[in-house]
């Protein structure tokens, strides 16, 4: 893929393309943004407009050069990422120091087929601190014909000297429209992929995941509890939380993630109907709509956080689903 067919990040594109077309491209480039949202494709299309010799600066997808970036072969192209740390740490988490060492190594050399090395660090963010330390280094004395792409899901992990030494990209959550394009195009029923793209929170991976019947249940079926909560007695809301926080056996995780992701998408369009809605009336009581969908949101995204981090779920989701209700 090219930079002229990524999706839904078009001022990140836009903004690398022009860089490419003034000769200004950075030696460190930080790709920052939510998982799933084009982060790693984009570094790869970079990649080839920076390798391609039929199309500098924008690259083919048809050329040897293209192709070998594709393969991940190109031997001026040099990746590190969790699943090379595997293949020596088979339960690792982290990048480690020895793979940003390698990386840098490499980088060093001058180009085999072209006029420059690229490499390329995902996730940079879940990088030891030795690993970080060793990158800080590379960045502080960059190899003259290379350029290095730091791929972060949470940029602020990254230390504020490498960030300080890096451009750093802002990639946004994907319009629901395009994921659900996307999704379509892959061979995923329309409807289905709609649905998914809905509850997704602009993440392709997770809108892939969530492209299954079953799934998509699952977050329908939180979407359809927050509705009622207002609805519902206390004893009613708290069965309610002990239900969501029920999630056993088979595709646990995924349902679990599932869960998240609808409950944040709900409160989303929530606080973005409130911003968007126009004033009927006393000014002031439209702000307060807005502060109220902003606690909302607030409190929902710090459930999530809980739960990711193995909180404890029936109490985590009767605290959320009674702050939700007490919030006015």
């Amino acid at each position: 893929m090219t930079l002229a067919e990524i999706r839904g990040q078009d001022a990140a594109v836009e903004r690398l393309r022009r860089a490419l077309r003034a000769g200004r491209l950075g030696h460190a480039l930080v790709f920052a943004g939510p998982s799933g949202v084009g982060k790693n494709t984009t570094a790869f299309a970079l990649a080839r407009a920076l390798l391609c010799q039929v199309r500098p600066g924008e690259g083919c997808d048809r050329c040897a050069e293209c192709h070998l970036v594709a393969a991940g072969t190109h031997p001026d192209l040099f990746v590190e990422d969790l699943e090379r740390a595997r293949l020596d740490r088979p339960s690792a988490t982290l990048l480690s120091i020895d793979q940003i060492r390698r990386m840098r190594t490499r980088l060093a050399g001058r180009p085999i087929r072209g006029s420059r090395k690229v490499g390329i660090i995902d996730p940079a963010d879940r990088s030891t601190p030795d690993a970080q330390n060793a990158l800080l280094k590379t960045l502080e004395e960059p190899p003259g014909a290379a350029t290095i792409v730091l791929v972060a899901s949470n940029a602020r992990a990254l230390v504020p000297t490498i960030l300080s030494r890096s451009q750093i990209l802002r990639f946004a959550p994907l319009e629901p429209e395009v994921v659900a394009a996307i999704l379509a195009a892959e061979g995923t029923d329309p409807e289905l992929a709609r649905r998914a793209a809905a509850l997704s929170a602009g993440s392709l991976d997770r809108a892939r995941i969530l492209a299954d019947e079953e799934l998509c249940r699952v977050g329908d079926d939180v979407q359809s509890r927050l509705g009622e909560l207002g609805r519902m007695t206390v004893a009613q809301l708290l069965d309610t939380a002990d239900e969501l926080a029920g999630s056993r056996g088979e595709r646990a995780r995924e349902r679990q993630e599932i869960q998240r992701a609808a409950l944040l998408e709900w409160h989303r369009e929530r606080m973005i109907a409130a911003a968007n809605a126009a004033p009927a009336g006393d000014p002031e009581e439209h702000r307060a709509a807005i502060r109220r969908a902003w606690r909302r949101l607030a409190s929902a995204y710090a459930t999530c956080v809980d739960l990711e981090r193995s909180a404890n779920p029936p109490l985590a989701w009767n605290r959320l689903l009674l702050d939700l209700r007490s919030i006015s």
